[in-house]
């Protein structure tokens, strides 16, 4: 259980969602499509199955690491919460509704990881 991040390889633009969860969107023009110059931060209670989802999804061509395990999940929510809210100057919308998502652009997957330790720091101190 803990905070991770993932960036596709591919030059190509990817639904963001596995074909299952793609059948289940009213219009599918409306589908946020990421590629290498995008880097997603999130949460999970099983990491493994998270990678595995995002193979599924992107290919085995997909950069996913765990940046943090916290075991505490009322800290992991809170935590990416707190993250939500640092990397919003990055994030992407929702085509379909407007709301703020994980996924980032104009950040590297290095920034991106540095931030989630240093604002763990912080985290963890107060």
């Amino acid at each position: 259980m803990g905070i991770y991040i993932n960036q596709p390889q591919t030059e190509n633009l990817k639904i963001i969602y596995n074909k299952r969860d793609a059948s289940k969107v009213k219009d599918p023009t409306k589908i946020l499509k990421v590629n290498k110059t995008n880097v997603k931060f999130g949460k999970s209670k099983n990491l493994d199955a998270r990678h595995r989802e995002y193979k599924e999804i992107f290919g085995e061509n997909t950069n996913f690491k765990i940046v943090l395990q916290i075991e505490n999940y009322n800290n992991l929510v809170e935590f990416e919460n707190h993250l939500k809210k640092i990397f919003e100057p990055y994030c992407l919308r929702s085509l379909s509704n407007n709301v703020q998502m994980e996924w980032m652009t104009g950040i590297s997957f290095d920034e991106a990881k540095k931030i989630i330790f240093q604002e763990y720091k912080k985290f963890i101190s107060n």
